[in-house]
């Protein structure tokens, strides 16, 4: 009898760990399964958020609808998960149409210097991986002026520019000239003065008198 309990009795803790064993299992099984699944939506969730905040970009900055603006994956990411570097990018989004006027504005009146007149400027954007920013300019500038015409009136510019340089080192020349002189003047006449002192007839008057 007693032999027998405890036989029945390792039946039950076997029957029950083994059971226990069991079930784990099929939890580490169904876990391993189903983490692909729950990774695989937090990257769908991550990408989602991405484009969400692209299209937001789009739908509120004409730089960014209009195409003139190319920003990396990588850095759209970030701004995505990250208010303070989404508001360091779109306050810089706001400020691009004042670059482009200023830059625009900058080469017409290079131009225009030159005899020329721009007839088309289009700039473009580039925002790397690390947030840096490149920028290129594509324009078109037409001058009634011959390639002959204009080396003539650029080398005239440059030879008005020599010539006042010129003038203006000849008047600091000639201003060191009569303060020389005029310093040399001062010297001979102290020098005069000390050897007429020394020249000079002292009468002596009878103290007595």
């Amino acid at each position: 009898m007693e032999i027998s309990g405890i036989g029945s009795s390792y039946n039950n803790v076997y029957e029950g760990t083994y059971a226990m064993q069991k079930n784990e299992a099929v939890k580490k099984a169904e876990t391993k399964e189903t983490a692909p699944v729950q990774i695989g939506k937090a990257k769908d969730t991550r990408e989602r958020a991405v484009s969400d905040y692209y299209s937001y970009l789009q739908n509120n900055y004409d730089c960014m609808s209009k195409g003139n603006v190319t920003i990396s994956s990588e850095y759209m990411k970030k701004c995505s998960e990250d208010s303070k570097k989404a508001k360091e990018l779109e306050d810089f989004l706001k400020k691009i149409p004042e670059l482009e006027k200023q830059g625009y504005e900058q080469l017409s009146a290079q131009n225009k210097a030159l005899g020329g007149t721009v007839t088309y400027y289009h700039q473009t954007w580039v925002l790397n991986k690390d947030g840096s920013v490149q920028s290129t300019v594509y324009s078109v500038t037409e001058t009634e002026m011959t390639n002959a015409e204009r080396t003539k009136k650029n080398m005239d510019k440059r030879l008005e520019k020599q010539k006042e340089k010129n003038e203006e080192e000849e008047k600091v020349k000639e201003r060191k000239e009569e303060k020389a002189e005029q310093a040399e003047k001062l010297e001979t006449k102290a020098v005069m003065q000390k050897e007429k002192r020394e020249d000079a007839y002292y009468p002596r008057f009878d103290m007595n008198i």
